[in-house]
């Protein structure tokens, strides 16, 4: 289904080029590569959506090393001001508020215990499901993955998803339409094959991998899929 990149051939190519790292990290809180943190590469941009990993209610968080990248955001969240009532720059109002950034700070005091929840939920998952129809996620050694999502490769997405409801279980089939494959996209002129996307998109499906989910549960998953 296609090799995804890692972090260390990335690098090697920014640094080759003259390139800027930003890392789409919103789904990834907590996550590693090698001993570096997600969002330590580059300029890291993380949500803080309900369901994400560790949230704030709403809104988001910028990480970066480079002390011009932070001068700017700082300033384009707050009406363009790098000082008060001296607008230099276009800017927005996206400032987050004592109460989120409360909730966030509590939050992340709790983001080790539930991603390594998260993460004996998916070792389970892997583990119990043994049907050669759903594909399962590879990790490499290097990596330390947080889950977000579990996400699986059905050979039948209708089918796995018929079988998953007559149990009541939950599953999410994210994205079912490829970026490239977007209205406003194509609406812009840009009408291309990106076999991959395409491909995954149309058998990808999640499966429950939160905090809240229980080993009867995790039984249930397996067996019903291992039925397929």
């Amino acid at each position: 289904y296609g090799q995804a990149c890692r972090m260390d051939e990335l690098m090697e190519i920014a640094d080759e080029h003259g390139l800027c790292i930003i890392e789409d990290a919103c789904q990834a809180h907590g996550a590693r590569f090698g001993k570096r943190r997600v969002g330590s590469f580059g300029t890291g941009c993380f949500s803080f959506y309900p369901t994400k990993n560790m949230t704030t209610s709403e809104g988001g968080m910028i990480t970066s090393n480079d002390e011009d990248i932070d001068v700017l955001c700082r300033a384009l969240r707050q009406h363009g001001m790098k000082k008060p009532y001296m607008h230099e720059m276009l800017g927005y109002n996206q400032r987050m508020t004592d109460i989120a950034a409360a909730i966030g700070l509590a939050q992340l005091k709790k983001l080790d215990i539930y991603n390594q929840k998260r993460q004996k939920n998916a070792k389970a998952l892997t583990e119990g499901i043994k049907n050669d129809k759903v594909v399962t996620p590879g990790i490499s050694d290097d990596i330390e993955h947080v889950f977000h999502q579990y996400t699986v490769l059905c050979q039948s997405r209708e089918e796995a998803k018929k079988a998953l409801e007559r149990q009541d279980i939950g599953y999410g089939v994210y994205y079912p339409l490829p970026i490239h494959k977007q209205p406003y996209y194509l609406s812009l002129g840009y009408d291309t094959e990106c076999e991959v996307s395409d491909r995954v998109s149309r058998h990808c499906l999640s499966l429950p991998v939160h905090p809240g989910v229980e080993d009867d549960d995790i039984g249930l998953i397996c067996d019903t899929l291992n039925g397929l």
